[in-house]
C-alpha cells in the first residue's frame, strides 16, 4: 500500500507530465512560430563561421562510438556510481 506521500509525489509527477505535454502538442499544432532562439543562433553562427572541423588530441566516447550510444552509455556508468554510493548519501543518521 502507498504512503500519503508516495500517493502526492506520484499525483504530482503525472499532472506536471500531463503539463509539459500539453504545452508540447499546443506549441507543435502552433506551426512554426515558436522555432526558439537556438535554431537562430545555430543559423547565425553556421552562416559567419568558417568552414574548419574542430579537432581534439583526446578522443570523446562520443568520437568513437557516435552521440546517442556515447549518451547511453555515459547515463549507465553515473547511474552505477549513483546506485553505489546511494546508501552512503542519503542514509539517516541515527542517534542510539
Amino acid at each position: 500500500m502507498l504512503d500519503r506521500f508516495t500517493k502526492t509525489a506520484l499525483v504530482l509527477m503525472v499532472v506536471i507530465t500531463a503539463i509539459f505535454l500539453t504545452g508540447a502538442y499546443i506549441g507543435y499544432i502552433g506551426g512554426h512560430g515558436m522555432e526558439g532562439t537556438d535554431a537562430m543562433v545555430e543559423e547565425h553562427a553556421a552562416s559567419t563561421a568558417a568552414n574548419v572541423e574542430a579537432t581534439s588530441l583526446v578522443p570523446a566516447i562520443t568520437d568513437l562510438v557516435g552521440e546517442p550510444l556515447g549518451f547511453t552509455i555515459a547515463g549507465i556508468v553515473a547511474g552505477f556510481i549513483v546506485g553505489y554510493l546511494w546508501t552512503g548519501l542519503f542514509r539517516r543518521r541515527e542517534d542510539a
